[in-house]
């Protein structure tokens, strides 16, 4: 233990220090929350959303699709994930198929992923398919650049009239179909070192005027510390989902043990809506396959929080 808290530089130390007293001082106050409206969070698998997203910028492996493609140029492998994913107070459902391979080809990384949710709430009925289709490049050995186009369709039973947050309409449209059409996420990773690697992602880049695809900029920062505790820190600015900029920003640190166990957990703050995140989970990974399990809890709003368990099997 001597030996490998000496390997840790003061400056990470230092860095730990301080994302600790950032996350005493953003709490927010439970009277000021504004509770998110059913089908917006994305869909994810269970180990980002143990780690509250926070992927971006190391996320090789499935998640790449919903975070950032350009990753998955960063590793190579042949994953195929089955995700299911539980919203609370929504009693929303989400299944998830996803395949990656950065095997066959040697310069081009490819993935695919289907998203299905519906939610057991008979005042909205929602409903949703998110289909996606990745490609990403290696430019040179620190460097990749990725494209995700994607299809969402999402019907609910509300009407342009019905009021979200800041009394903004929650739908431009009335009727059963509140979303239906094509974009498309873009991004890059860059490895600076061995230990550290800088994400920027834009989501749905083109203006489909609707909350369940709003314009979004992420940008993340990774730290691999002897290949033993990984933490990333996410910023967020979503543009188009409320009268104002809405900014979040996310930790997520994993630690990891004998390379097959892992313990994960979150922290998340939406400075606009001031709800805050907690979240943890554990993950077991074998030469062939892992397992994830997720749990992510809003503290502003006890009913609320999602659960996720993950499979994920090693085709190369």
């Amino acid at each position: 233990m001597i030996l490998f808290i000496e390997k840790i530089k003061k400056n990470d130390l230092y860095l730990l220090a301080l994302v600790a007293i950032l996350i005493l001082t953003t709490v927010s106050n439970t009277s000021n929350a504004v509770e998110p409206i059913i089908g917006t969070e994305r869909s994810s698998d269970a180990r980002a959303i143990s780690l509250q997203d926070s992927l971006r910028a190391s996320s090789s492996g499935t998640a790449s699709l919903y975070l950032n493609p350009a990753s998955m140029s960063m590793a190579k492998v042949y994953h195929v994930a089955m995700n299911y994913q539980f919203t609370g107070r929504d009693n929303l459902n989400d299944w998830g198929l996803v395949f990656l391979d950065s095997i066959t080809s040697s310069k081009i990384a490819a993935g695919a992923s289907l998203n299905y949710r519906k939610d057991s709430l008979k005042k909205s009925d929602f409903e949703s398919w998110d289909a996606r289709l990745a490609l990403s490049a290696s430019l040179g050995e620190n460097f990749s650049l990725g494209f995700t186009g994607r299809y969402v369709r999402a019907a609910q039973d509300l009407k342009s009239s019905s009021e979200g947050p800041n009394g903004s309409a929650i739908m431009d449209k009335s009727g059963d179909i509140q979303a239906s059409g094509f974009t498309f996420d873009a991004g890059m990773a860059i490895r600076m070192g061995s230990m550290m690697t800088l994400a920027v992602t834009g989501y749905n880049l083109t203006d489909t005027k609707t909350i369940y695809a709003p314009i979004v900029l992420g940008t993340g920062l990774s730290l691999n510390l002897l290949k033993m505790i990984f933490a990333e820190t996410d910023v967020e600015l979503d543009f188009t989902s409320y009268k104002s900029t809405a900014v979040t920003w996310k930790l997520g640190v994993e630690f990891l043990v004998q390379e097959r166990y892992a313990f994960r957990t979150g922290y998340a703050h939406d400075f606009l809506n001031g709800i805050d995140r907690v979240s943890a989970g554990l993950g077991f990974s074998s030469t062939r396959f892992a397992i994830d399990l997720g749990y992510n809890q809003d503290i502003q709003f006890s009913s609320r929080f999602r659960l996720a368990l993950g499979i994920r099997i090693f085709v190369g």
